[in-house]
């Protein structure tokens, strides 16, 4: 049966309101409630059973998601934009529902979310604001909207009764605005940071209370915030310690400027916000308690399985691959028998926090149950992706894990499946990649495991034979000479090869020499560096890590330092340059600023002498000059070598930069520049380069060594 909301006005979808709501059943996809504009859009009728894809195609799938689509019927054809939104269950609607919003898509040349895109609406007359907030929280109760959904009902109700075109949530962050919600459309996106003196709710957060301009254009006080919102109302209020402030703006001014009753109306809503935000964080409690492992905090097993079912769905609309990784530690049963589950469970903890360092953003993990993970990796691309990660998962299992007088090293069997590969069944991706954990561990363990495709006929076997070519960063280890520590490494790429395994870059391949392939290359060194450096602090040693890149985009670098995940420790990287490119420095301006914005050193790569050079170089950021190799070959040999060597250590330190010694391999070498005064050596003298799992582990074994 279909529920209609009361409404006096008798508009036409596209109207005033601009949309049309919709609820249906999750699981039967049955239509539960129409608002009048979907009942004229459709041509709806009462007591009719309707289901979600008798109305729109794309319906048969209710995952949340945003859609386009046209509709044609006898009013012509109709172009829409459609949002689907999970709602939670009430106290009157048992089960799960599920909210869709159909909105008239923008004109050609308009941005969905953005300004050009934002429609004033006719102000509600006064006389129904208080039916329509009634009619409103009636659907809120009946149909158990969460507090998240709340908020943003009374968001878009506050923009039709003001007559403005958007609306935003923010809440008081230091300095900073932090948006929460977003009635779109809006050049505004939730999670962004906006300062408070570059914020329009500015005033209202001053005068702590409601403050309204007619059209900021004419008022120099608000700057460059005045440009997208010629007129906008905010009221400020508090929610507990926080204080928020909401903000309903438009691109032009209205018509009629906001009187007593239109500052009353602002102060129910923010009211109304305030009960729903208050909503929102008792739901995300509940929901910490229904999804969250309570030991660790990661995610459970059913959040696990809600968001791989999430990441299959998108698969199916994509086309695309979903990896789902089993882990088991291996070697935990020994710390539970040594030191007890008590402490066990402490242990256990650090490794999900460890394990949480080393995944994208992109990435998911939770815990299954005792000392088993999961991790899903939704679209995945090249299978040396899942090599990768399960290297840094290795890199920081490896660091010692303390206990009172007791250490202990892991290590982890992973096992892997792929969508649609190997199943295209949730059970049976996660039966596929079971098996496969249990073949890694059942084959001595820290290892990793594929699920193969059988041939016709042939048994289900477990095979882990590479399928693809691909890179894998190497690390070698740069030891500082008057410390005897390491906390330096350079980041060296290999390549993946199904018979020879690694290959350096001498032993017959190139990397990419088009403009694209450079930039795509160095994407990944970029990521893939940074996460480790990442995951190798998480795991206590604090190593910065060298690069070398090929094609210097300074929109990688300001990319990466927007990463919510990577952003933070992009200062650990130091990107090695060439002298004859610093020589055209000029060329190296915008990606030299924008490492410097993030934090990120140079290191002058292969000098081979030329003192000439380092004095015409003192300006830029660099903290290091690396020797040439020929200068370490010959330093036994030659004097001058030596001479140049010790002129070098000179003028390096005077400017404040360490020198470090490449390709040392003899104790005589390294004997020789020690004594020149060399801050730094590397080479395999010291080591040779290694995944980093064994860099972890011959880390570890140093450091046990030296009896630290």
């Amino acid at each position: 049966m279909i529920e209609q909301t009361p409404d006096r006005e008798d508009r036409t979808f596209g109207g005033e309101t601009g949309e049309a709501l919709l609820v249906f059943d999750a699981a039967s996809r049955l239509l539960l409630h129409a608002d009048l504009a979907a009942h004229k859009l459709f041509g709806l009728k009462e007591h009719e059973a309707t289901r979600a894809e008798e109305l729109i195609a794309e319906l048969g799938d209710l995952t949340p998601r945003r859609f386009k689509t046209r509709r044609v019927d006898g009013a012509g054809a109709r172009d829409l934009v459609v949002r689907v939104e999970a709602l939670g269950s009430g106290p009157f609607a048992h089960g799960s529902a599920v909210l869709v919003i159909l909105r008239k898509a923008p004109p050609p040349g308009a941005t969905e979310n953005g300004t050009a895109a934002a429609t004033t609406h006719r102000p509600v007359s006064k006389s129904t604001r208080a039916e329509r907030l009634e009619s409103l929280w009636s659907l809120v109760v009946r149909r158990g909207l969460g507090g998240a959904d709340q908020v943003k009902s009374i968001l878009r109700e506050g923009v039709r009764g003001l007559g403005l075109a958007t609306a935003t949530l923010s809440r008081l962050e230091g300095n900073d605005l932090v948006v929460e919600f977003v009635a779109e459309p809006s050049d505004a996106a939730a999670g962004a940071r906006v300062p408070l003196e570059r914020s329009l709710a500015r005033a209202a957060l001053r005068r702590s209370g409601t403050f309204a301009v007619l059209d900021t254009a004419n008022d120099p006080e608000f700057g460059e915030a005045a440009t997208p919102a010629r007129c906008f109302v905010s009221a400020a209020f508090r929610v507990g310690e926080e204080q928020w402030v909401v903000t309903f703006s438009a691109p032009k001014p209205r018509a009629e400027p906001f009187d007593s009753d239109d500052w009353n109306y602002v102060e129910t809503l923010s009211e109304a916000l305030a009960r729903s935000v208050e909503r929102r964080e008792a739901d995300a409690r509940i929901e910490r308690l229904a999804y969250s492992d309570a030991l660790t905090t990661l995610p459970n097993r059913v959040a696990v399985l809600a968001r791989l079912d999430a990441a299959i769905a998108e698969a199916k609309r994509n086309g695309s691959r979903v990896a789902v990784l089993f882990l088991d530690i291996d070697g935990f049963k020994s710390v539970n028998d040594t030191v007890g589950h008590r402490a066990g469970d402490n242990v256990l903890t650090e490794v999900a926090q460890r394990l949480r360092g080393t995944i994208r953003r992109e990435e998911f993990i939770g815990r299954l149950g005792g000392d088993e993970f999961a991790i899903v990796m939704p679209q995945l691309g090249e299978r040396t992706e899942i090599e990768s990660i399960a290297q840094r998962i290795g890199g920081v299992l490896t660091f010692p894990f303390s206990v009172d007088t007791y250490r202990f090293s892991l290590s982890a069997s992973i096992g892997v499946a792929v969508y649609p590969d190997d199943a295209t069944l949730r059970e049976d991706l996660i039966e596929c990649a079971d098996a496969a954990m249990y073949s890694a561990k059942d084959q001595g363990g820290s290892r990793i495991r594929f699920r193969a495709q059988p041939d016709e006929g042939a048994p289900n076997d477990l095979a882990d034979e590479p399928r693809d070519i691909g890179y894998l960063l190497t690390y070698q280890p740069i030891l500082d000479l008057a410390t005897g520590e390491v906390g330096e490494a350079e980041a060296l790429i290999r390549r993946l090869h199904p018979l020879h395994g690694l290959l350096a870059p001498e032993r017959g391949w190139s990397i990419a020499r088009d403009e694209p392939g450079r930039r795509a290359l160095d994407r990944w060194v970029l990521r893939e560096a940074v996460s480790q450096a990442k995951a190798w602090h998480r795991a206590g040693a604090s190593l910065r890590v060298d690069i070398n890149l090929a094609a210097f985009d300074p929109a990688e670098i300001d990319a990466l330092a927007q990463d919510g995940f990577l952003g933070g420790d992009v200062h650990r990287l130091r990107v090695e340059v060439a002298p004859q490119q610093f020589g055209t420095a000029s060329s190296l301006d915008a990606f030299i600023e924008a490492c410097m914005r993030s934090g990120i050193r140079f290191a002058l790569d292969g000098f081979d002498g030329q003192l000439s050079t380092l004095a015409t170089l003192a300006h830029l950021p660099i903290d290091a000059v690396k020797l040439d190799r020929s200068l370490v070959e010959s330093v036994l040999q030659s004097r001058t070598a030596r001479a140049i060597v010790e002129g070098t250590v000179v003028v390096a330190k005077s400017l404040g930069w360490r020198v470090v010694a490449k390709g040392v391999e003899t104790a005589a070498q390294f004997d020789a520049l020690a004594s020149l005064g060399c801050d730094a050596v590397q080479g395999f003298h010291v080591a040779h380069p290694m995944s980093a799992v064994d860099f972890g582990v011959w880390l570890r074994d140093r450091s046990a060594d030296h009896g630290s």
